[in-house]
């Protein structure tokens, strides 16, 4: 069988939604190995978060952080660093209107106010997240590839910074990563880099940032759990995190 890039999103597509890994979706991948598949993990979690799953999964390429950085073979292969002069802006914006922002580099994460907010404690208390740690100075004195912010959705309109865009990933945050970055810009880069055709990388995933790689791949799979905008964008949609879907997916794809 033809060679495929085989890319999963991480929350909400390899995990359950009690951040689990099925044992469905583990021989999946055993058996993606096997048949000579590659396989890749895109997603909007950090280094740090992201690892146990890319330890548990034995998967050696990996975008994080939304496409600001990308691995293979476990080296760095892609890598997008903000400005100081747009994170001063963003930070302005946000202490006028009393908004959150976590600041991340690749190894990990600060919020940047000492109190976190209401927006910002639902978020992560949702995903079983503890809350990052207060570092004023994060910003500043770090490489700085992606932030959260955490505001009401109406209020994104007064955040015109000409080096971000906004990605939602939850109802009460989204992503800030650069304008012309992306899961799908660094996926199909790295594929690229690495022999791999657009028409040949099949990406699951299920949220707002996931529709522009399911959009620019040859096959897109939205979860069963996915939203609506993502299931109207996929070529297949498949049973839920919780119900096999990774894994009924590639039966029918004939993958596995």
């Amino acid at each position: 069988m033809h060679k495929k890039f085989i890319v999963f999103d991480i929350d909400g597509t390899l995990l359950t939604t009690e951040m689990k890994i099925l044992d469905s979706t583990k021989q999946a991948l055993i058996s993606l190995k096997e048949k000579g598949h590659d396989i890749g993990i895109a997603t909007g979690r950090d280094y740090t978060t992201a690892k146990s799953i890319v330890d548990e999964l034995e998967i050696d390429t990996y975008v994080l952080c939304n496409g600001s950085v990308g691995y293979v073979g476990h080296e760095l292969a892609h890598e997008e660093i903000f400005s100081k002069e747009s994170m001063v802006k963003l930070i302005e914006i946000a202490t006028e209107n009393n908004d959150q922002i976590v600041f991340q580099t690749v190894n990990g994460l600060k919020r940047h106010f000492e109190e976190p907010g209401e927006s910002l404690i639902k978020a992560y208390e949702g995903l079983g997240w503890s809350l990052p740690d207060y570092d004023g100075m994060f910003w500043s004195n770090n490489p700085i590839i992606q932030a959260m912010l955490f505001c009401k959705p109406e209020d994104l309109q007064i955040y015109t910074i000409n080096e971000f865009r906004y990605v939602s990933w939850h109802k009460f945050g989204v992503d800030v990563i650069p304008r012309e970055g992306s899961k799908a810009t660094t996926v199909l880069k790295i594929a690229k880099e690495n022999g791999c055709k657009p028409e040949d990388i099949v990406f699951f995933g299920d949220g707002m940032n996931d529709i522009e790689l399911i959009e620019f791949s040859g096959i897109g799979v939205a979860m069963g759990n996915a939203e609506t905008k993502v299931k109207e964008k996929a070529n297949l949609i498949t049973d839920s995190c919780d119900e096999h879907g990774i894994y009924n997916a590639l039966k029918s794809l004939s993958l596995i």
